[in-house]
C-alpha cells in the first residue's frame, strides 16, 4: 500500500472526505469496530465519528451492525465501495448538467430579447476608441490603411508609434500598397521636424517615389489622420511620470471627418512642396 498520507490524498481527489477516507481505512484492517474503537484511532471526537459513519453508512461504503446491544461498524468491499460513490457521482453530474441544461435555455429565452433591443440603442461614445497601447495603436493604423479607398490625408509629426524598424517596415509597405491601390494620399509635414529626423526624410523620400503628395508648413497644430473623410486618427501626447505617454483616439464619425479633411485642404493650399535633392 502507497503511504498513507498519499493514499488518504487519493481518495480525497475521488470524492471521500479526509475524515471518510481515514476512517474508511481503519475500518479496512480489521472485520469490524465500535464507534469507540474507531474514535480511538483516528483524531475525530465522539459526537463527530456517529457523524461520520451515518454518512458512510448512506454512501454505501460502509455497513452497521447489531450484535446484542453493540453497534458494529464494517467496510464495504472496495470494488463494490468505489462503484457506488461513483454512480452516485455520475447521477449527480447528469442531474447537475440538466438543471444547467434548463437554466441555459431559460437565461437565452429572457435575455435575447434584451439583447437584440439593445443593439437599437446607440451609445454617445460607440464611435469613439481610446488607445494606449503602442501594439494596439500601431494595428489600429495598418487597418486604417487597409481599409481606406479614396484618400488618406495626414498631419503628420511626432509623437510617433514607430519607434522600431519593424513597425516602421509595416507602415511602409502598407503606405505603398495604399497608394498602388489607387487611394489619394497626402501628407503635410512641420519643417522644422522633418529637416531634424534622417529617418523621417529616408521614410519620405521612399513613399514620394511611390507617389505619396507631399508638403511642408512651418507649423502643424496636433498630428491628425483622416481616412475616407469619415474616420479620424488623433495621436495625442501626454506628460507622464514614466516618461512622453501617447494616446490615440480613433473616431469614426462623418461630420467630423469632414470638418476635418476642410482643415486640411485649407492648410495644403497654403503649403509648399517638398524638395530633396535629386528628386524633381
Amino acid at each position: 500500500m502507497k503511504n498513507i498520507k498519499d493514499q488518504i490524498n487519493r481518495f480525497v481527489e475521488f470524492g471521500l472526505t479526509e475524515r471518510e477516507a481515514k476512517v474508511y481505512m481503519i475500518l479496512l484492517n480489521r472485520k469490524s469496530f465500535t464507534a469507540s474503537e474507531i474514535q480511538n484511532s483516528v483524531d475525530i471526537t465522539r459526537t463527530k465519528i456517529y457523524e461520520i459513519l451515518q454518512k458512510m453508512v448512506a454512501r454505501g461504503i460502509c455497513v452497521e451492525r447489531y450484535v446484542g446491544k453493540n453497534k458494529y461498524y464494517e467496510a464495504v468491499e472496495p470494488k463494490t465501495a468505489f462503484q457506488r460513490v461513483f454512480e452516485k457521482y455520475n447521477e449527480e453530474c447528469r442531474s447537475e448538467f440538466e438543471k444547467r441544461s434548463r437554466i441555459k435555455d431559460e437565461l437565452i429565452k429572457s435575455l435575447c430579447p434584451v439583447y437584440e433591443k439593445s443593439k437599437n440603442v446607440t451609445s454617445p461614445l460607440d464611435f469613439i476608441e481610446i488607445m494606449k497601447d503602442k501594439d494596439q495603436i500601431q494595428k489600429r493604423y495598418i487597418q486604417t490603411l487597409q481599409e481606406s479607398k479614396t484618400d488618406f490625408l495626414t498631419f503628420n509629426k511626432g509623437p510617433y508609434v514607430c519607434d522600431t524598424s519593424d513597425r516602421l517596415d509595416e507602415q511602409v509597405k502598407e503606405e505603398s500598397r495604399l497608394i498602388k491601390r489607387g487611394v489619394v494620399c497626402r501628407n503635410i509635414y512641420e519643417s522644422a521636424e522633418l529637416e531634424g529626423q534622417d529617418w523621417l526624410q529616408s521614410y519620405l523620400k521612399k513613399l514620394i517615389k511611390l507617389g505619396q503628395q507631399a508638403r511642408v508648413v512651418k507649423f502643424l497644430p496636433i498630428k491628425m489622420m483622416v481616412s475616407d473623410g469619415k474616420r479620424v486618427i488623433l495621436p495625442l501626447q501626454q506628460s507622464t511620470p514614466e516618461g512622453n505617454g501617447l494616446t490615440l483616439l480613433f473616431i469614426e464619425h462623418e461630420g467630423l471627418g469632414t470638418a476635418c479633411k476642410s482643415y486640411f485642404n485649407s492648410l495644403w493650399e497654403k503649403s509648399e512642396k517638398i524638395k530633396f535633392k535629386g528628386m524633381q
